[in-house]
C-alpha cells in the first residue's frame, strides 16, 4: 500500500504559487507565444516571483524563480520541449532572470524581517498601553491637559483683559490723562503682567513633570531643605509670611526634590491664596510612608468665591504624586474650619538619619 501524503493549509499555501502557479503562468502565456518575445515572458515572470517574495518569503521566491528559468527555457526557447540551449544569449538571458530572481528574493526577505520587527515593536507599545498603570495614567494626563486648557481660557481672559484696557488708555491721544492716572494704568499693567507670568510659571512646572513619564532623580535632604527650596520658587509671594514649622532634624526627606518643591511651592500658593495665616508645615513619616502637610484656616465663602480660579496647583501636585507612586489628598476635617494638604509617598531603602 502506498504511504499517503498530507499537507497542512500552511504548506497548501506555500505550494500553490511557487510550485503550481508558475506552471499555469505559463500555460496561460502559451497561445501567445508567437508574438511574445523572450524578455516580454521573463519579465512577465519576474513580476510573479515579485508576489510570492512578498506574500512568501525569500525561499519560496528563489524556487519560484528557479522553476520559472526551466519552465521559460522549456516552452519559449527553441528548440520547444527541451532543455537544450542553442544560442549563447539564452544564457545570458537565463543567468540575468535568476539573479534578478533571487535579489528580489533577498530583498522582500530584508522588508518582511524589517515588517515583523515593526509589529512586533507595535504589540509590544499596545501591551503597554492596554496595561492597567498606563491606562491610569493616560486617563490622568489627559485630566491634567483639560484642566491646562481650561485654566488657560479662564485665568488669562481677566489679565489680558486689564492689560488691553489700560494698554489702550494710554496710547490714545486723544485723551488727556493725568500724572496720577497713568501711573494707575501702568501699575494696573504691571500687576496684571506678574499673573500671567505666574501662571505661565505653572504651565512650563505642570509640563515638565508630564515630561518625565516616570524617571526620577531620587536624592534625600532634611524636610527643612524642601520647604526652603519651594518657598525661594515663589520668593516674591511666599518669602515675607511667617510659617510654623514642625520638621524633624533627624528625619530625611527622599525623592525627587526639584518636584517636591514643585509641589510644595503650589500648596503654600494655594493655601495664601485660599486660607488665612497661620500657615503649618508638617512632615512626618508612617507606616513606610512619607507625609508633607501644609495646614491652615479656610476663608469665608464669599472671599472664597470672589477669588475663586480654575488654577494649576492641584494637578501638579497630583501629576508629582503620581511619579512617586503616592497620592495627594485635600481634608477638611469636622472638628475645625481647616484644610489640609497632603503628600504622601513611599520610603526609600538608602534612608538617611540626620544627627
Amino acid at each position: 500500500m502506498l504511504p499517503m501524503i498530507k499537507f497542512d493549509g500552511k504548506r497548501l499555501r506555500w505550494i500553490l504559487p511557487t510550485l503550481v502557479a508558475p506552471v499555469l503562468f505559463v500555460l496561460v502565456l502559451l497561445p501567445a507565444r508567437d508574438w511574445l518575445t523572450p524578455s516580454d515572458v521573463a519579465m512577465l515572470q519576474l513580476l510573479w516571483v515579485t508576489f510570492v517574495a512578498q506574500k512568501e518569503g525569500q525561499r519560496a521566491a528563489v524556487i519560484c524563480t528557479l522553476i520559472s528559468v526551466l519552465l521559460f527555457d522549456w516552452f519559449f526557447v527553441e528548440p520547444y520541449y527541451t532543455l537544450y540551449i542553442h544560442q549563447v544569449d539564452y544564457l545570458t538571458t537565463f543567468a540575468v532572470m535568476l539573479l534578478l530572481g533571487i535579489f528580489i528574493a533577498r530583498l522582500s526577505g530584508r522588508l518582511r524581517l524589517q515588517l515583523a520587527r515593526t509589529h512586533k515593536h507595535f504589540r509590544q507599545r499596545q501591551h503597554l498601553l492596554n496595561s492597567s498603570r498606563q491606562a491610569r495614567f493616560t486617563a490622568e494626563l489627559e485630566h491634567s491637559r483639560a484642566m491646562m486648557l481650561r485654566s488657560i481660557s479662564h485665568d488669562l481672559r481677566t489679565p489680558l483683559a486689564t492689560i488691553m484696557g489700560a494698554s489702550s488708555l494710554l496710547a490714545d491721544r486723544s485723551l488727556t490723562l493725568s500724572a496720577e492716572d497713568i501711573h494707575q494704568q501702568a501699575g494696573n499693567i504691571y500687576q496684571q503682567s506678574q499673573l500671567l507670568n505666574e501662571h505661565f510659571t505653572k504651565v512650563m512646572e505642570l509640563s515638565r513633570v508630564q515630561q518625565m513619564q516616570g524617571e526620577l532623580a531620587w536624592q534625600s535632604a532634611t524636610p527643612g531643605e524642601v520647604v526652603s527650596g519651594a518657598i525661594a520658587r515663589r520668593a516674591a509671594l511666599l518669602s515675607q509670611h511667617p510659617w510654623l514649622m514642625q520638621l524633624p532634624v533627624r528625619l530625611s526627606c527622599s525623592g525627587d526634590l526639584t518636584l517636591l518643591e514643585i509641589a510644595l511651592s503650589n500648596m503654600l500658593e494655594n493655601a495664601l491664596r485660599h486660607g488665612t495665616e497661620p500657615i503649618e508645615i508638617r512632615y512626618f513619616q508612617q507606616q513606610g510612608q512619607q507625609v508633607l502637610q501644609v495646614v491652615n484656616a479656610i476663608q469665608t465663602k464669599r472671599k472664597m468665591a470672589s477669588d475663586a480660579g480654575t488654577g494649576l496647583g492641584i494637578p501638579i501636585c497630583q501629576a508629582v504624586m503620581q511619579l512617586h507612586r503616592g497620592q495627594f489628598t485635600l481634608q477638611q476635617p469636622a472638628s475645625g474650619p481647616q484644610v489640609i494638604a497632603s503628600l504622601c509617598w513611599p520610603l526609600t531603602n538608602n534612608k538617611e538619619q540626620h544627627g
